[in-house]
Parts: C-alpha cells; sequence; structure tokens
C-alpha cells in the first residue's frame, strides 16, 4: 500500500470538533463519503490504459493493433502526452512513466507491505488522480450511472485541491512552477524554496548550484532535484522504499498537540483536516 499523507484505507473518521461546529461537520461528511483509495487507484487505472494505448500504437508503426478496443488515437502523440500528463509529461519520457504506473499499481494492490514514494512518483500521482476525479465529476453530472462504475464517492463530486491538500506529502516538482491550483498550505514551502533560489540566482548563482543549496536548506526529497535538472530516472529512483505492515507509518497522526497552539487538545490528523477545512472556506464558491 502507499504511504500518503493519511491513511487512504480510513473512511470513517470523526474529527473531535465537529460536534461543536456544523461547517466542519458538513466538512468532514464530504470526507467520508470520499473512496480515498478508489480515487487513487482508478486514476493509476485510466492513466496506465491510455498510456499502454498509445505506447502500443506507437510500436505498431502508428497503426491501430489488432484486438485494440480503441479506434481513436492522437495525431500529434507528444501534445497529446502533454496535455494529459501536465506535470509528469514535463519530467519524464512516455516509457518511464508507464514503467511508474506499473509500479505503483502493484505497490496499491500489496497488502503486506508499505511502499513509500518520491517525487516521481508524487508527480505522476498528481496527474493520474487529476484526470480521473475530471472524469468521475464530469460523469456524475452529464450521466450518473455510468459515474457510479467508478464511484470515487457516495455520490458527491470529489474536489481534487482538497483531495491533494488531504493526502499529498509534498508538491516539490512545482518548485519554479505555476500551479494548477492554489494548493495554499502545500505551496507555502514550494514558495519558500523558490525564494531562497531566486536570492541566491541574485547574488550570481547558476540554477542548478542554487537550486542544490535549497536541497540542503530545506531537506528536499533526494530525488526532486533530479526530477526538476529533467535528468532521466534512474532504476534507483523508480524503485519504491518498502516497510513491513508492522511498522504503521502513520501512528504519529494520533500524537496529541500541546501548548501554544489554535489545535492544542487536538490529534495531528484532527489539526490537518481542520487547516484544510480552513481552506476550503476561503475558496471561492
Amino acid at each position: 500500500m502507499l504511504i500518503f499523507s493519511k491513511d487512504i484505507g480510513e473512511r470513517d473518521h470523526k474529527h473531535a470538533r465537529e460536534a461543536d461546529n456544523p461547517a466542519l461537520r458538513e466538512y468532514m461528511e464530504y470526507q467520508r463519503k470520499l473512496f480515498p483509495y478508489t480515487v487513487i487507484r482508478a486514476g493509476l487505472d485510466l492513466a496506465y490504459k491510455e498510456l499502454d494505448d498509445v505506447l502500443n500504437y506507437i510500436d505498431n508503426d502508428h497503426q491501430k493493433p489488432e484486438g485494440s478496443m480503441r479506434d481513436d488515437y492522437p495525431s500529434d502523440i507528444p501534445d497529446w502526452y502533454r496535455q494529459q500528463f501536465p506535470w509528469s509529461g514535463s519530467f519524464m519520457e512516455m516509457e518511464d512513466m508507464h514503467s511508474l504506473l506499473v509500479m505503483l499499481i502493484k505497490a496499491m494492490d500489496s497488502f503486506r507491505t508499505y511502499e513509500k514514494g518520491n517525487t516521481f512518483h508524487w508527480t505522476v500521482l498528481y496527474d493520474a488522480t487529476r484526470n480521473i476525479v475530471k472524469v468521475y465529476n464530469e460523469l456524475l453530472s452529464a450521466d450518473p450511472t455510468h459515474a457510479r462504475d467508478i464511484q470515487l464517492s457516495q455520490g458527491v463530486e470529489v474536489n481534487f485541491e482538497d483531495f491533494v491538500n488531504n493526502y499529498w506529502p509534498h508538491l516539490e516538482f512545482m518548485i519554479l512552477s505555476k500551479p494548477d491550483f492554489a494548493h495554499t498550505r502545500l505551496m507555502e514551502r514550494v514558495l519558500q524554496v523558490e525564494d531562497f533560489v531566486k536570492e541566491r540566482m541574485a547574488d550570481g548563482e547558476a540554477p542548478l548550484v542554487a537550486l542544490e543549496q535549497a536541497r540542503k536548506q530545506y531537506d528536499l526529497d533526494p530525488a526532486t532535484l533530479s526530477l526538476l535538472r529533467r535528468d532521466k530516472i534512474s532504476p534507483d529512483q523508480a524503485a519504491l522504499e518498502t516497510f513491513p505492515l508492522k511498522e504503521s507509518p502513520f501512528e504519529s497522526l494520533a500524537q496529541t498537540i500541546g501548548d501554544d497552539s489554535p489545535f492544542t487538545g487536538l490529534s495531528l490528523v484532527d489539526a490537518e483536516y481542520e487547516k484544510n477545512f480552513q481552506l476550503s472556506q476561503q475558496a471561492p464558491a
């Protein structure tokens, strides 16, 4: 199972403050209507099928492969790839991303270990999740019967930005790029890194030297600089880090926050939900 910021298998979490805050209770009721594991798994399935179809088409001399169920293939494949996978397609070749998708699907289907990803994996997961959420939300409006075939939720649209805010550990692949969504909390650190890099560049440092300094200053994921440099992904970077199931990565979320915090007395997981709830209240209708 892939390790996210929260347990994607947990669907019934009750927030300690929701009984006293109707708006927070509504937010948490929405969270309980989501199927986070299915959102991720269905996104990977769709991404793999789309990419696999196109790669088979390329291998077959740009002709429809025998037995293919697909009739429509992109006329401009590089453009299709950039449009379909705007983040991962900017940083890695189709074959590399195809391999990562296979690896991520296997990890999601394994319930005997926990698997930790790096920046390359989070980039692929971001695009795959965004695509399936878009498909699902459109089906909910236009064709609810077919939306039930995917069923990412109990009949509610999935708020992609909020989903990422709750489950992604970082967005380091967005450093020095313009994000599609605000992702205010996750982008705060990204913006700090960008300011640090820009200050070093203003002092005459080369961009890659400034990024290396930022890596040390902000403890960036070891794969981040490689991705930002658009290096070809190495076998060790493609691999997921494996942990035994008995070593739960989510135990720390139950820890209680101490004094001098608006969230004093709450568990870390409740504090995280409440921070993202507050962001959702600020978002335009």
